[in-house]
């Protein structure tokens, strides 16, 4: 795949004028093994957010580094079009210890001075404010994604 040099989401939502602190999702896949779940940082006030290209390798590379899941492939060699969703908090939040048992990979270190700052930081989006049906992207047509959500009913306890 070409990666864009920058993607852009724009989360959207009738009901809701505040869509700060959302993290969306891409599931990249090279056909090969399992995929790799890249991540843009959390939205702005009007529910735009932006991943670079840079971002986007060194979380690939970071997936193949980890190889808990057996990933397998290049970013060069992923397939162009994505699933494009919301970030599930929830296994993070029921599980803290698993989700703090590895040590940041080096694209990580990056971002991050410690497992718990970014725990802190994937674990406090307001994912759990929302419902999204995913959507597919082909990134090498388009790297401006919209992607519709709708506030959930009755939030989702913490933990």
């Amino acid at each position: 795949m070409r990666i864009p040099e920058k993607t852009k989401v724009r989360v959207v939502c009738e009901d809701a004028p505040d869509l700060s602190g959302v993290i969306v999702e891409l599931t990249v896949s090279t056909g090969k093994k399992n995929p790799y779940s890249i991540y843009f940082p959390k939205t702005d006030r009007s529910g735009v957010a932006t991943l670079t290209r840079g971002d986007f390798i060194g979380q690939f590379t970071d997936h193949w580094q980890e190889g808990l899941m057996d990933h397998s492939g290049t970013p060069e060699e992923a397939q162009s079009v994505v699933r494009v969703e919301l970030y599930d908090p929830s296994p993070s939040l029921t599980n803290p210890d698993a989700a703090m048992a590895w040590p940041l990979l080096k694209h990580e270190r990056t971002k991050w001075s410690s497992r718990d700052e970014e725990y802190r930081y994937r674990t406090s989006s307001r994912n759990r404010e929302f419902i999204v049906s995913p959507i597919m992207i082909d990134l090498e047509k388009t790297s401006d994604i919209v992607l519709p959500v709708e506030r959930r009913l009755s939030p989702l306890s913490s933990a």
